[in-house]
């Protein structure tokens, strides 16, 4: 007895682990508790697209406790971070590099992509920054046939070290551009 009243607690058995009876000879694999830890291989499907922190149920995978059914072993899964893309959600970001001159006059790149690479048409005059979609490029939704985005920012690449006849030439197309000659 205490000041809250009576308190019952129970408690299972360490001898006979709840069982009722011990046994003569212990096992020296499971230790007379009808169950034995192992290590083993077990193949499972990620779904595409699933997030990073989800968790995977597998029934029947667990451990068994004091000889009744296996338990479910809960899998926790984290997403390792790709070297060229970012996720946000179901949409896929990345960035291209094109040179200035590409820029200003317009090209065509290969843009790597999760399904391989893709020709991406870059207009005349695009400005570093611009952001091109490809639809149906990122992850794949859980439980449908849709995919979200590939967002691909475009990085205008200036160059660093200049010959002096390319220096000259870009000078000579500013002061043309100040006087409107193109």
């Amino acid at each position: 007895n205490t000041i809250f009243g009576q308190i019952q607690q129970n408690v299972t058995c360490e001898t006979c682990g709840g069982r009722g009876k011990v046994p003569e000879k212990v096992c020296t694999v499971c230790h007379g508790k009808g169950t034995e830890r192992r290590k083993r291989i077990i193949n499972l499907k990620v779904p595409a697209g699933i997030d990073d922190g989800a968790t995977i149920r597998l029934n029947g995978h667990g451990e068994a406790m004091g000889g009744g059914e296996k338990g479910d072993l809960y899998v926790h899964i984290r997403v390792k971070a790709h070297k060229h893309f970012t996720r946000e959600g179901d949409i896929i970001l990345s960035e291209a590099h094109v040179s200035m001159i590409d820029a200003a006059l317009g090209t065509e790149i290969d843009v790597p992509t999760v399904d391989g690479k893709i020709r991406m048409k870059v207009p005349a005059g695009t400005q570093s920054g611009t952001d091109f979609k490809l639809s149906n490029h990122g992850v794949p939704h859980m439980r449908s046939d849709k995919r979200g985005p590939h967002i691909v920012s475009l990085v205008v690449d200036t160059p660093i070290k200049l010959t002096k006849k390319q220096k000259e030439l870009l000078e000579e197309f500013d002061t043309s551009k100040r006087h409107n000659i193109f």
